[in-house]
């Protein structure tokens, strides 16, 4: 009789040694990725997006420099980048993206010189250097530093005398620009200028001698790269400015001499492919006949280059 009891001991022991072989083994913990090692991860465990970590938050969010050490996670200016690698951690922008024109490590935003001039460790920019240490070019050619020559493809209409009149046509086409450009050691442009201009003759035939439509036109683009705000937006994307031209029109019905158009107006462009113009312009053959109308250029280069190079 004594024998039951380990009979039955030995069954319960041989079932959980069974149960425990059929057991899946314990998960191991999921590896947490920290690019800088302070301790904050670069994401949460598990997650593949997060909310930023600042002071006030330091749980279930992502490390806001993951590639800087920063265990405070101080964001002054909360835009969403680390004081430790925002470079302008008091002036916020959108996930602390900041231009920085002159590649010293300090944003467009807050840089106290357009010229080279990181910060040292306790976060101070150094002194602007003077400007005879990058080189200075001044463009010998007057109508500026890359006198190019173009093709471009133009449209234009305009409504006169009560009928749509319609052009489309190619311009040779003459750009540069005014003022001043300066690079450093590396060829990098530190300054540029703001002014454009562009000359031109337009004619929709081939032979323009039969050319519906004849004549020059000029137009000066403002593009100011210098100006933060500008350099630093969508903005930058655009150029604005005014235009003239000055075309003899196809001949119209009723009209005494063939139609002499001077037109002027304001002028946007877009990413160097396309410039609008509308315009208003007056007649110098019949009696100054009033008229109104848009013109397209279409700002894509089809001869490129030919004239002053490329020169620092």
């Amino acid at each position: 009789m004594r024998s039951t009891p380990l009979t039955l001991t030995t069954v319960l022991l041989l079932a959980q040694a069974s149960l425990a072989a059929q057991l899946p083994p314990a998960a191991e913990p999921l590896p947490i990725a920290d690019s800088d090692g302070d301790g904050v991860p670069d994401l949460p465990p598990g997650q593949k997006e997060a909310p930023r970590c600042h002071p006030g938050r330091m749980q279930e969010c992502a490390d806001n420099c993951p590639l800087d050490e920063n265990p405070d996670q101080e964001d002054s200016d909360g835009d969403g980048a680390g004081n430790a690698c925002d470079l302008c951690p008091l002036a916020p922008v959108k996930d602390g993206e900041h231009a920085d024109a002159d590649n010293d490590g300090v944003g467009d935003e807050c840089d106290t010189c357009r010229l080279p001039n990181p910060r040292n460790e306790s976060g101070e920019q150094a002194p602007c250097p003077e400007e005879k240490a990058h080189s200075e070019w001044r463009d010998p050619h007057p109508l500026g530093r890359r006198l190019q020559l173009f093709i471009r493809p133009l449209a234009l209409g305009y409504r006169y005398r009560g009928n749509w009149v319609g052009s489309t046509g190619l311009g040779l086409h003459l750009g540069g620009s005014l003022g001043e450009w300066r690079f450093d050691a590396k060829g990098t442009a530190l300054k540029v200028p703001a002014w454009y201009w562009s000359a031109g003759v337009y004619g929709d035939s081939v032979n323009l001698f039969a050319a519906e439509h004849l004549g020059p036109y000029a137009a000066l683009d403002f593009r100011p790269m210098q100006w933060a705000p500008y350099a630093g937006s969508w903005a930058k994307e655009f150029k604005f400015g005014v235009g003239a031209q000055l075309l003899w029109a196809r001949r119209v019905e009723g009209v005494e001499n063939r139609p002499l158009h001077l037109g002027v107006g304001p002028r946007v462009g877009f990413l160097d492919i396309l410039s609008v113009m509308p315009f208003a312009q007056f007649d110098l053959a019949n009696e100054r006949a009033f008229s109104w109308g848009g013109m397209l250029v279409f700002d894509f280069k089809v001869l490129q280059d030919l004239g002053v190079p490329l020169a620092k």
